[in-house]
């Protein structure tokens, strides 16, 4: 045993109060602090660490905080730290269980606390009449996580620190179990140096944590093999810990094969580790606060959401309990956008692994789903939030990814076409890349039965989405277009041509009917097409010209089929499908059929009739999604298509259900059975902001799906595509003000009821020549770094139409349309569409009366056809209906025909 006696303060202590006074502020001072807190700690145990912990990280790693008095537990998570997933065991392993320990029994005036405004984790309370204070961030710019303890009175500081590695076991090559892990914790002095091996890939794990007291004692001790470091009587301390792997974001840890020479050649993490820690330990804790809150900052600080409501002054446990007894709590849903922009700043930063299933945050041995890279679902949900909540280059992390697994990815592709289709196979061995389902750090994806490729072309939506949001040329010219070309030429190859038709063989819908392999599911037929339409714009956008990828998926773009109408009005799951759920589960989590209204942009605006298709189909999953995930695509998907209460029902419905009592999403629809996914707290997130703001029509729509619940507030700092950031204030659910900053320049399109007659103008008060048109947006064209400010908008004239449109009679070639009448209106019009028609076409205006009789020969010669009507107002606004599904009607088995109301589906609107 060592014991160092520290009779004066260092400068790292010594500047600690300084910075407490002088850390740098982000974002608006006037913003409301967001912050979790609590008056007890986490349950030392794994329900407390889903339920209770509170997260950290800065994308090299994680941390969870237990806030614990007598023993503080610092659970920490590294993704790279992996062994092989076989029989239901392995994957992701705990890296390092860390405990601080304090003769502290009886303590008062406790609490806990998250920042999300600053990225630090607090724990207070008193005892013998000493306030005790505890600090904790990881830094990004540093890669360290820094503690910092103190003590109200001098010398009244004492605590030991004592990390370990969990779940130790001597390595067995077999079938069932191909895990092994050891490792050793030794002090020396002030450090302290954790290092060991996963023996299955050979992963060498090191953390090192140094301890700075200000004042007293220091002792290192080893007794029990286990080092660690006590501190008595000292003023205050920091602790800075650094840590690393020997893995490498490398083409070799996806193509080698063998396991143990994935890693081959990559240095041991020592001298990395080493070099972190002492660079840290140079900067005094004020300046290691400094460069964290800087950083930091400068991402979370770009946006903001407030519903006018005060800050509670209850706990958030206690705020949580409230709200699932049916309170209205806005701070709440204020939290649970923020807290979602938080985990991804904290967990997907570049240099480091992408987040996984659980983030950069896993306790277990063998993590749910070995802590994997889903890609039909739940990656892509992953960087939802990125884009729309203004945090762009967080996606880059991934890219980094792509960039290692790509090589491997080009060899699948090639070995799947020869698989499933190998006259597609190319000449010069260039086949594109493919990419399946599951990927996890050190092994590629492989093809599932339960989805088809288009898991591939959903991921490439992401690159998309990076240049959309941004309109950075050189990275689209660099990785966004060779990204999503790579990915063109292997599905241009592994489509089947039938009936006139380019298919994808097989296919399937993510895990729906996972028996069946299917020809052209909807979701590989619109993910492909969104592939194309995307690459297709980028080759344009770069010049690119006699480019033979980009003729082939030109010719077979407009031939893909990618939505199919039903008979009960549905967009079809599978060629196959009749009647919706006639294949497959009904209720299914999944809703991989309407990915072409989100996150795609196949299904618009400019395609009102898919868009009420997508309705029958949506409806008919059901309410209740089962999942957290599923219950923020549901949000978001019902966001999308401009309905703001529905989306809210399902973002109060997650708040309720499947937020834990730190927020973090739980995959289970349950209170007691608890597991832990992320993708779900992106998910809301990103729904929040897609309630808030929309740009997929081609046009910036503020509050395009405002709920009627919030019926005030403002935000600030959301991102449309086109690289325009948006704020907006509104009161009585009606915008007051919007402010658009062009970041890049270029013409702009703005949607919202009124606005024609809003009045706009530069920040500086220069006036602005904008362009109406007949949907009664507006256009005009922008500078770079200018800001445009919309005011006096007029409050919308006229509400929705709530028709009641129905079918009042169908008799084979004639239906006989009626619906309410309304005095808002002075004259109607009827639309119909046809078969699988992405739009109405008009049939009639001009009527006085609430009913119309179609007899066009078309009504008895096709099966589907859906209507709509428009009321028109004395001004002339048109307002339109949601459409009403016809199936032409069966004949009984004398020729008769059966009503509408024998039907076994009864069609959408039918009341």
């Amino acid at each position: 045993m060592r014991a160092i006696v520290l009779a004066f303060g260092i400068a790292m202590g010594a500047q600690a109060n300084a910075a407490e006074q002088a850390h740098p502020a982000h974002g608006s001072p006037q913003e409301k602090p967001m912050r979790l807190w609590y008056r007890s700690p986490a349950a030392d145990s794994v329900q407390g660490w889903l339920d209770q912990s509170l997260p950290l990280g800065n994308g090299y790693f994680g941390v969870n905080v237990f806030g614990g008095v007598a023993r503080e537990r610092l659970q920490v998570t590294e993704n790279s730290l992996v062994d092989t997933p076989a029989n239901g065991i392995g994957g992701l392993n705990n890296f390092a269980e860390v405990a601080l320990e304090f003769p502290h029994a009886t303590p008062q005036d406790y609490s806990r606390d998250l920042d999300l405004n600053t990225a630090t984790a607090h724990v207070r309370y008193s005892h013998d009449g000493v306030t005790f204070t505890r600090e904790y961030f990881t830094s990004y710019p540093d890669r360290v996580m820094v503690i910092r303890l103190a003590a109200s009175r001098p010398g009244a500081l004492d605590f030991t620190l004592r990390p370990r590695a969990p779940y130790l076991a001597p390595f067995r090559r077999t079938e069932d179990d191909r895990r092994g892990k050891h490792a050793t914790a030794s002090a020396r002095g002030d450090l302290i140096t954790l290092s060991g091996v996963m023996d299955y890939y050979g992963i060498k794990f090191e953390a090192q944590f140094k301890v700075i007291p200000q004042g007293g004692v220091l002792n290192a001790n080893n007794d029990g093999g286990e080092g660690s470091i006590s501190v008595h009587r000292a003023d205050s301390a920091v602790i800075l810990m650094a840590l690393g792997t020997n893995y490498r974001l490398d083409p070799q840890v996806f193509s080698e094969k063998d396991p143990l020479a994935k890693l081959k050649g990559f240095p041991d993490p020592h001298q990395q580790v080493s070099a972190t820690l002492n660079a840290a330990a140079r900067r005094p804790f004020g300046v290691l606060k400094a460069r964290h809150l800087a950083d930091y900052g400068a991402l979370y600080g770009r946006a903001a959401f407030d519903l006018g409501g005060p800050t509670p002054s209850l706990p958030t446990d206690q705020v949580l309990d409230a709200a699932r007894k049916g309170e209205s709590e806005p701070y709440l849903e204020e939290l649970g956008f923020q807290l979602g922009r938080y985990l991804l700043i904290s967990s997907s930063r570049k240099g480091a692994l992408p987040p996984n299933l659980q983030g950069v945050w896993n306790v277990y041995q063998d993590a749910p789903w070995s802590s994997g890279y889903w890609h039909n679902v739940n990656q892509q949900m992953n960087y939802w939030p990125a884009f729309v909540n203004n945090l762009p280059e967080l996606f880059d992390s991934y890219i980094d990814f792509y960039k290692a697994y790509l090589p491997a990815h080009r060899a699948r592709a090639t070995e799947y076409l020869k698989a499933y289709h190998p006259t597609g196979l190319s000449a010069d061995g260039d086949d594109g890349w493919a990419l399946g389902n599951s990927m996890r750090p050190l092994e590629p994806s492989g093809k599932v039965a339960h989805s088809g490729f288009g898991t591939g072309p959903w991921t490439t939506m992401l690159f998309w989405d990076r240049y959309d949001f941004t309109r950075d040329k050189t990275l689209l010219r660099e990785v966004v277009y060779p990204a999503m070309r790579g990915q063109a030429n292997f599905l241009s190859r592994f489509l089947t041509e039938k009936d006139g038709k380019f298919l994808a063989a097989p296919s399937s819908s993510p895990e729906n009917a996972a028996s069946l392999q299917s020809v052209g599911t909807t979701f590989d037929q619109q993910m492909i097409f969104e592939n194309y339409r995307d690459t297709v714009a980028a080759a344009g956008l770069l010049g690119v010209s006699n480019d033979p990828v980009i003729a082939r998926i030109n010719a077979q773009k407009d031939k893909l089929d990618p939505i199919r109408i039903g008979a009960s009005g549905q967009i079809k799951e599978y060629q196959e499908e009749t009647t919706y759920g006639s294949i497959g589960d009904p209720k299914h989590r999944h809703i991989s059929q309407l990915l072409g209204v989100y996150p795609g942009r196949l299904i618009t605006s400019d395609t009102p009739a898919w868009r009420d298709a997508a309705k029958v189909s949506l409806r008919g999953r059901g309410s209740v999604g089962g999942t957290g995930w599923a219950q923020a695509e549901r949000m978001l998907t019902w966001a999308r298509l401009g309905d703001g209460d529905t989306a809210y029902y399902f973002y109060r419905y997650w708040l309720t259900h499947h937020a834990m009592s730190n927020l973090w999403n739980n995959h289970r629809d349950s209170l007691t059975t608890k597991l832990f996914q992320v993708d779900g707290n992106f998910g809301v997130s990103a729904g929040v902001g897609e309630m808030l703001l929309q740009s997929a029509d081609g046009v910036i729509a503020p509050l395009a799906a405002l709920p009627s619940s919030w019926r005030e507030g403002h935000y600030r700092g959301l991102l449309a595509r086109g690289a325009f950031e948006v704020s907006a204030d509104w009161s009585n659910g009606h915008a007051d003000r919007f402010e658009i900053l062009s970041k890049v320049g270029g013409p702009l399109t703005l949607r919202y009821p009124g606005i024609a007659l809003a009045k706009i103008r530069t920040a500086k008060g220069a006036s602005v020549s904008v362009r109406p048109d007949a949907r009664g947006d507006v256009s005009f064209d922008t500078a770079p770094g200018v800001t445009y400010v919309v005011t006096s908008i007029p409050p919308a004239s006229v509400s929705p139409l709530t028709e009641d449109l129905k079918i009042a009679a169908d008799r084979y070639e004639t239906v006989l349309l009626s619906w309410r009448a309304d005095p808002r209106f002075k004259a109607y019009a009827v639309e119909r569409a046809v078969g699988d028609a992405p739009a109405y076409e008009q049939i009639a205006n001009g009527l006085s009366q609430s009913q119309y009789v179609d007899e066009d020969a078309t009504v008895g010669a096709v099966q589907h056809l859906r209507y709509r009507v428009i009321g028109v107002t004395a001004a002339g606004e048109r307002v339109a209906s949601e459409g009403i599904f016809r199936n032409r009607p069966e004949r009984d088995a004398v020729g008769r025909l059966r009503p509408v109301d024998d039907l076994p589906y009864r069609p959408e609107g039918a009341r």
